[in-house]
Parts: C-alpha cells; structure tokens; sequence
C-alpha cells in the first residue's frame, strides 16, 4: 500500500491530534507493512494486485464504520500506482515494504530510527509544499 506512505499521511494526522502519539519505530512501520500485506495477500501468492488492495481496505473501512469514497479510491489507485513501478498491476512483498520504508525515511528528519509527531508534522509540510510546487509547474506547462 503503500504504502503504508500511508504511514507518513497517518503520523501526519494523528500529530495534530489533542494529545501527541508516542514516536514510531522504524522496525514497527515494517512490521505493519508486513502483517498488512499479508493480510491483503489473500490468495497468498506473494503478490499483491489493485483488486486485493482495494478488498482489504473497502473491509478496514467497513469495520470501522465508514464508506469508501471516490477520492479515498482515487488516493489508493495513486499510492499503489506509484509503488508498482514496472504498472504490471502486481506489487511484491518486497515492493510494498520498500515503500512504507522510503516514507518512513523520509519522515525521519533526523535519521535516528524513530519519526516523532514533530518529525511527522515537519515531513508533512515538507511533501505539502512538494505537492503544491508540482502541481503549479504541472499546470504551468
């Protein structure tokens, strides 16, 4: 999934929370990455496709109470699209780790392991400001 970049948009919400989370670990977003693509596998061949994904999140929403939405789905489709670089519609264990890993990285301002809600915030208005900057030359061309 993302990935669990989700990981990243997650830390990022939950720091502007009333009270702060207690700091992630890298090992642990690796883990999550794991147990979710496993979970998503469910035909257990070691790869995962959009239809999978999209199962297993449709279910997560559906147990806590929600609906998936057209730009929730439109998030995903980018988020797996992104991860499945060679867009053979097929993203390996290994794929989607390294993905909840490299936005880890990238929250982990100081490289120490652990993303603080602080880090989160920062690497949140970091990869904000990204976003803008390319959709203004996207535009702009």
């Amino acid at each position: 999934m993302t990935r669990d970049w989700v990981m990243v948009a997650m830390i990022g919400w939950a720091g502007v929370a009333l009270a702060d989370p207690p700091p992630v670990a890298r090992t642990a977003v690796q883990q999550r990455a794991e147990t979710m693509f496993d979970k998503c596998d469910t035909n257990h061949d070691g790869v995962l496709t959009l239809a999978e994904y999209h199962a297993a999140l449709a279910a997560i929403v559906k147990a806590k109470g929600g609906t998936p939405t057209p730009k929730g789905w439109a998030i995903v489709d980018a988020q797996f699209a992104t991860v499945d670089q060679t867009h053979s519609g097929r993203v390996t264990r290994a794929q989607f780790v390294d993905a909840a890993l490299a936005h880890f990285d990238g929250a982990d301002i100081n490289h120490d392991g652990t993303v603080t809600p602080k880090e989160a915030r920062v690497a949140a208005k970091i990869k904000n400001r990204e976003a803008k900057a390319a959709k203004i030359e996207g535009a702009a061309h």
